[in-house]
């Protein structure tokens, strides 16, 4: 049995911490420990059975090989509206015409997870791609969601003549009107910004379908956080700190507020009711990102495929790219075996940062980290509480499997947390010499 079930996770407020407490391992009895065993091999695996679907086409970093999301936002207490661009120009005009017979097919399905998991809504569209000159489609369509629930909404985009489908899995919550979900971040073109994630300076504001005027408290935390440590060690988030580095408020008037200057890098978390951990978060990162341009940030993600003491030499280096560079040709051997792995490790750190990115730079996250080092798993599964990696395939009894439980942040719904076992200790130091050639 894996260790996904024997991992409790909890979420602490202030002066407390995040725990992954290995505790049936250390605390049951033998004989209880077996039968519970039975119950969790039959629970193990939510996130193949909830969804059905293998969204490892999601984690290529590559926009044209699946659905993007680009806006999700409710409506009312009943509607949400979703907009999402599919790659064009993959449906070819009848032969010896210009003429477009073939159409594209989407489908999607909306799963809610209330006091059972159910299918809520689903539908079908016929798509026309006779696009030439762009690189996507856009399309939006509303769907019902009623208040309460949390919910995924599963699509699939396809397309006459190609085998694989476009996919799309994304997870939203509806529980109350204090979600991520109900507000959006605007700047001053009128462009709505995708993720609620920026990488420049510029003035945004609030906007919401609810018109209920609310003062929010607007708390700016700016923090580095540590890199993860290997899979193989058992490993304790530190407490999080909740008094916030700064504070000031915005008013809500009319579904809209006024607009205001994210100049601190890190996330800014909206609150109105001060004792609830409830609110909508917008993040403030790096110029580039989800490129990592910096020498020193580039410096700091060799921190997976260095040694302690590599990593403390490197960091002693005055000049960062001094230290980056010669680690690459040390290593790679040849300049231009050295050029290769660069533009290959770093675009894995760009990919972390587009796929994982919550509370933290998505390059510093549990799967940013595996996804660097061991690169795109061939299967991933999601549930509501969890996500499942099979590099290999998945009836082989070879193939190597990581389990993410999804952690309670109140900050964002993206922070996966792995289930740490000293299994993997072989395959991790394996592939990281893969990389020191």
């Amino acid at each position: 049995m894996d260790n996904r079930a024997s991992f409790f996770l909890y979420f602490y407020p202030e002066n407390n911490q995040i725990i992954l407490h290995l505790f049936i391992k250390k605390h049951l009895p033998f004989p209880l420990l077996i039968s519970l065993t039975v119950i969790f091999i039959a629970a193990c695996s939510p996130s193949l059975n909830i969804t059905g679907m293998d969204i490892s086409s999601l984690y290529t970093g590559n926009k044209g090989n699946a659905i993007q999301l680009y806006q999700l936002y409710h409506i009312n207490d009943s509607v949400t509206a979703i907009s999402i661009e599919l790659p064009s120009g993959l449906i070819q005009p009848d032969p010896g015409t210009r003429k477009y017979t073939k159409l594209g097919k989407l489908k999607y399905e909306i799963i809610g997870d209330g006091e059972r998991v159910m299918l809520i809504d689903s539908a079908s569209f016929y798509i026309a791609d006779t696009a030439d000159n762009q690189s996507y489609i856009s399309h939006n369509w509303t769907f019902r969601a009623t208040t309460g629930k949390d919910y995924f909404v599963k699509a699939t985009y396809t397309v006459p003549g190609i085998f694989d489908d476009f996919v799309l899995l994304e997870y939203f919550s509806k529980k109350n009107h204090l979600c991520q979900t109900w507000y959006r971040f605007q700047s001053e073109t009128g462009e709505f910004i995708s993720g609620n994630i920026t990488a420049y300076p510029q003035p945004v504001r609030m906007v919401t379908e609810d018109t209920t005027n609310r003062r929010f408290l607007v708390k700016v935390y700016s923090r580095n956080f540590q890199t993860p440590i290997p899979p193989f060690v058992e490993q304790y988030r530190s407490a999080f700190k909740y008094k916030p580095d700064s504070t000031f408020y915005l008013d809500l008037i009319n579904g809209k507020t006024s607009y205001f200057m994210p100049n601190v890098n890190g996330f800014y978390f909206f609150q109105v009711d001060t004792t609830k951990m409830v609110g909508p978060s917008f993040f403030k990162m790096n110029i580039g990102f989800p490129k990592v341009t910096l020498h020193s940030l580039m410096r700091e993600s060799l921190r997976y495929i260095t040694s302690n003491k590599e990593f403390e030499q490197l960091s002693s280096y005055p000049i960062a790219k001094i230290a980056v560079d010669s680690f690459w040709i040390v290593n790679a051997g040849r300049p231009d075996l050295a050029t290769e792995l660069i533009r290959k490790y770093y675009k894995r750190v760009e990919t972390a940062n587009q796929l994982y990115t919550s509370f933290t730079d998505g390059w510093k996250t549990d799967r940013g980290m595996i996804y660097i080092v061991m690169g795109k798993p061939n299967k991933v599964f999601r549930s509501f509480q969890d996500e499942t990696w099979i590099y290999g395939e998945y009836e082989d009894p070879r193939a190597l499997k990581f389990y993410f439980t999804k952690a309670q942040n109140p900050f964002t719904n993206n922070d996966y947390v792995l289930d740490r076992d000293p299994y993997y200790k072989a395959v991790w130091y394996q592939n990281v010499q893969m990389w020191r050639r």
